[in-house]
């Protein structure tokens, strides 16, 4: 009971409002949004990947499933479900970063964001959304980052430009990237959304993805050798999108082999 009161009567401050509020008085935010597959999080382990598929041992499973007649993917996929993953967040993941109004405030931007994620971000289509609608989408995603735990001492500049509706322009240091997941960014297909923190000789990277998109929020300008869009890009009439993180593994690469060394390094 003393533990339970002692955090009802904890001091919160909302990442977007700046205000003081106590623990109920704040909002269970789901990041990314829960529409966008936030809602079931397992945890690839990547360490019995590697080594499953070195022994030889998810071969030979997966061979023995195929001969009983099922479909080389679903017999993947069955063993990726089953072997490699464990329940992580079984509710979503979400965090306490904002309070009621300010959560309430951003919904509008995510739905507009929904309409970009459904649509798969496809050019022929997000050409035609108004431009109030694509600053939405804008929007909707820097504040996504407001609860990402790696970045909550972060000092973000975009605060002014996510809560003003009236703002249609963003010139901070912030740059966000994005590109559409596919087989060379998702091992076997595995969607995963964790997010994280990489540091640089140029500045900071933190990540956040949903189950179709990739986000990349820096304070310096991408790294060449990464190709990526710019979320300034589906502003414009040539926008054409970038899907998946090539042979090079983008960011999203290092991150995963960040968090897969980070384990054995320690044991060391």
């Amino acid at each position: 009971m003393m533990m339970k009161k002692s955090l009802e009567e904890s001091c919160f401050i909302c990442r977007l409002c700046r205000r003081r509020f106590t623990y109920d008085e704040m909002s269970e935010e789901h990041y990314p949004a829960k529409s966008t597959g936030n809602n079931d999080i397992v945890e690839l382990d990547l360490v019995k990947l590697i080594d499953t598929f070195q022994s030889g041992i998810a071969q030979q499973k997966i061979k023995k499933q195929v001969e009983l007649g099922h479909a080389v993917e679903d017999a993947a996929g069955k063993y990726f479900d089953e072997e490699l993953t464990n329940s992580l967040y079984p509710k979503g993941r979400t965090s306490r970063t904002l309070c009621r109004r300010c959560n309430t405030f951003l919904g509008k931007y995510d739905e507009a964001y929904l309409r970009f994620f459904n649509a798969y971000g496809a050019p022929n289509i997000i050409k035609g959304f108004q431009k109030k609608t694509k600053i939405q989408i804008m929007k909707s995603i820097y504040g996504k980052f407001l609860s990402v735990p790696e970045a909550l001492d972060a000092d973000f500049d975009f605060l002014d430009f996510i809560r003003d509706e009236t703002i249609e322009e963003y010139h901070g240091i912030w740059h966000l990237y994005f590109v559409q997941r596919d087989f060379s960014s998702d091992l076997m297909g595995f969607a995963d959304i964790r997010t994280g923190k990489m540091e640089f000789d140029e500045g900071v990277v933190y990540e956040l993805s949903d189950e179709r998109f990739i986000f990349d929020l820096m304070n310096f300008e991408k790294h060449d050798c990464f190709p990526m869009n710019s979320i300034l890009d589906i502003f414009k009439n040539n926008y054409a999108l970038i899907k998946g993180t090539g042979e090079n593994g983008g960011y999203h690469a290092q991150l995963l082999m960040g968090d897969l060394l980070g384990p054995l390094l320690k044991e060391e």
